[in-house]
């Protein structure tokens, strides 16, 4: 990975062509699009954003010209635009003017909960939407194959879907944008990313809001639309990477083994229930400041 950020770092023409790539197989396989979402943070957070802008463009042009000329449609290509272009440029954006991954992961929140609000806007009530959409598609494909399903069973997955797909934009865009910045540092300021995460707060608003979302969520949720428990889920997520941030330095302060973030990651990838303990770590660490009392005393 190293070396390929230092190939896009020679100059524009590497760049642009990385992302083209990237832009180009993500239509066979979306997760290629990652790629171009890294290139576009590194370029912005190391060049400036004119540059950033241009290089996004450059592939998202590419992308949804190929995109059409293979489906018909520009939709996919806008999908693909969403999930791993514009938003980790504008959060690329904030970071390189604030110099704060704090400030950058706000903007994740504020991107993220922007497109919850919008969703809900446009579409009202998003659980029936989706029910609607798998008996459309899913539904009669299923029966075709012979699969059984329930169907009290499916009703209550379309009630969790707006929020998880949420939740894993945040986590997806604010991913790479780490990603991003990791490379910066290894290639021009060693050390300086594990300082910079380690650092990584939040302010008490958001930890306010999350409390008082979640509260209202327990009275209000089905008034909103499922809005009050999707912005939880999110807030959720967003307050989660607080808590890495604070497993993280513990480990370095406390010249801990690597055991222990191995161990966190796996919890995390095999209990859900573990990215709410962290939520909860970076909540409780917005009001105490955990971190200043473990910094070894000079």
């Amino acid at each position: 990975m190293i070396a390929l950020a230092n190939f896009i770092m020679r100059g524009p023409l590497q760049a642009y062509g990385v992302a083209v790539i990237a832009a180009i197989l993500a239509i066979f396989f979306s997760p290629i699009g990652v790629l171009a979402g890294i290139v576009i943070a590194l370029i912005t957070l190391r060049i400036g954003v004119v540059e950033g802008a241009k290089t996004m463009a450059v592939a998202a042009i590419v992308h949804l010209l190929l995109t059409f000329l293979m489906s018909g449609s520009y939709a996919p290509g806008f999908v693909v635009i969403i999930e791993f272009m514009l938003p980790i440029w504008v959060i690329a954006v904030v970071l390189r003017n604030t110099n704060s991954l704090g400030m950058a992961l706000q903007a994740t929140a504020l991107l993220a909960g922007a497109g919850l609000v919008f969703a809900h806007l446009m579409i009202g009530d998003l659980a029936q939407w989706w029910l609607n959409l798998f008996n459309e598609i899913a539904g009669p494909i299923l029966k075709e194959a012979g699969v059984n399903y329930s169907v009290e069973t499916i009703e209550q997955m379309t009630h969790m879907i707006t929020m998880l797909i949420a939740m894993f934009a945040a986590l997806l865009w604010f991913g790479q944008v780490l990603v991003a910045r990791w490379l910066q540092s290894s290639l021009y300021y060693p050390g300086q990313f594990q300082k910079d995460f380690h650092r990584l707060t939040l302010p008490k608003s958001i930890a306010w809001a999350t409390f008082g979302v979640a509260t209202l969520s327990l009275f209000m949720n089905e008034w909103s639309g499922g809005l009050l428990g999707n912005l939880f889920g999110l807030l959720t997520v967003i307050l989660m990477f607080q808590g890495i941030a604070i497993i993280h330095h513990a480990v370095a302060v406390k010249q801990a083994s690597n055991g222990w973030l191995i161990g966190m990651y796996i919890l995390l990838l095999v209990f859900p229930q573990a990215v709410l303990v962290l939520a909860i770590i970076g909540m409780a660490d917005s009001f105490s400041d955990f971190r200043s009392r473990w910094e070894p005393s000079n």
